[in-house]
């Protein structure tokens, strides 16, 4: 073990006993005092300005550290987007690239994330960076369809992914048990607009781990759409007849298909 961490380890075992040796309602309080002052802020810089996460747990550190290095294409793609553009950031997570994307003051970002851990994350992102005037964060899922349904998640780690809406498949398509089921709203991205009149986007991301085809089919009236600019959709290239099937419904609707990466992304 390295001295740090031994040095770590011992402070927390410390803290431990001295918190036993107060009364119990003097206990709870420090260690919750303690738990909320230890949260660190990490700070990333880009060429676009300095985003700030709070970095409740280990997932939401390593997230903002390889902000710009997990997925580069993504950060290419946003910097492409023209002032007053509109963004939809679906499956944001604790808000990465809707945060980046949000450096740009006359941005406006709608940000999708029914994990209620990562939209707690995502929250106090928006917070701290003073972004609330330009990101709105919904705590909702996208399908073919809307109603109510089931969140179904693998893990409840804070930052966590690989979860999925209406059914409990994973990103190759194969069945998994839960280990939390959340009550969930759904909509369809089409029936989303008609609904509520949201702003309407120029650039869409999907990054949903299972169901992109369920979210594709939803938006067979925003797809043709010629406010839509540009749509980027996370797809697990192994799976070569639900890709090819999801990218040949985008380009019915009048898109075309500029860049396609076979890089694996894992979380």
């Amino acid at each position: 073990m390295a001295v740090g961490k031994r040095i770590f380890v011992f402070s927390v075992q410390f803290l431990r006993k001295v918190a036993s040796m107060l009364d119990k309602q003097m206990a709870e309080s420090v260690s919750a005092e303690l738990a909320e002052e230890m949260i660190p802020i990490i700070a990333k810089t880009t060429k676009r300005g300095t985003i700030k996460f709070f970095c409740q747990g280990k997932m939401p550190v390593g997230r903002a550290r390889s902000l710009l290095s997990k997925e580069p294409e993504t950060i290419e793609w946003i910097n492409t987007f023209n002032d007053n553009d509109v963004f939809w950031d679906i499956g944001s997570n604790i808000g990465l690239y809707s945060l980046y994307a949000g450096l740009n003051p006359s941005m406006t970002v709608l940000s999708f994330e029914p994990s209620p851990a990562n939209y707690y994350l995502l929250g106090r992102n928006i917070e701290i960076n003073k972004m609330d005037d330009r990101i709105s964060a919904y705590c909702l899922a996208f399908n073919d369809v809307s109603g109510l349904n089931t969140f179904y998640m693998q893990n409840t780690q804070l930052g966590g992914a690989l979860n999925s809406f209406a059914e409990s498949v994973d990103c190759l398509g194969k069945p998994f048990t839960a280990s939390l089921k959340q009550a969930m709203i759904g909509f369809s991205i089409d029936d989303f607009i008609k609904q509520f009149n949201p702003p309407f986007p120029n650039h869409i991301k999907i990054d949903v781990d299972g169901i992109e085809n369920k979210i594709i089919n939803g938006a067979k009236n925003t797809l043709p759409d010629k406010r839509l600019k540009s749509l980027l959709v996370e797809l697990d290239s192994d799976r070569e007849q639900y890709t090819s099937s999801i990218i040949r419904i985008i380009e019915n609707a009048g898109l075309k298909l500029h860049f396609y990466s076979r890089i694996a992304h894992p979380d």
